[in-house]
């Protein structure tokens, strides 16, 4: 907050709105991939790639599932009036930001009891996969309605 407060002070704020608007970039391309390689890397790629139809099949279709009923539940509480009315993309880029699952303390849980290797490397792979599919989905939304041509043409 300090350092935020003498920034204000010294009067940086167009240099901050410029550094601010080219940080999605900066996290897509320099960041996120070593974070994503690291766990590819080091994880046990027998019974990963033995499973990989199920990886596939619960990262895909359970993000999308989780996507679309967070979507929805979220844009009809606004419709009826129990929440503020947010359109109809801003529910979807909201449901594409919660729906990715995070299971580190599961995984964690996983390695100390020495839980099987099959299971493991399946909430392991899907927990990769729809951090990925969340992305996707969420700067897919949030593009949509940027170009002048229409999407559904």
């Amino acid at each position: 907050m300090f350092a935020g407060g003498m920034l204000q002070l010294l009067g940086v704020s167009a240099t901050m709105d410029n550094l601010s608007s080219h940080f999605n970039k900066l996290f897509m391309l320099l960041l996120l991939p070593p974070i994503i390689f690291e766990s590819g890397y080091n994880m046990q790629k027998g019974p990963f790639f033995k499973n990989f139809g199920s990886v596939l099949m619960y990262s895909f279709m359970g993000t999308f599932i989780a996507i679309l009923f967070s979507s929805m539940m979220f844009w009809v509480t606004g419709q009826v009036g129990w929440t503020f009315e947010f359109t109809f993309k801003e529910s979807w880029a909201f449901g594409s930001l919660i729906s990715a699952t995070d299971p580190v303390a599961v995984l964690a849980i996983f390695k100390q009891m020495d839980a099987d290797e099959n299971l493991y490397s399946i909430v392991f792979g899907e927990s990769i996969f729809n951090d990925a599919i969340s992305i996707v989905m969420y700067d897919t939304v949030i593009s949509m309605g940027e170009s002048s041509e229409s999407t559904f043409a």
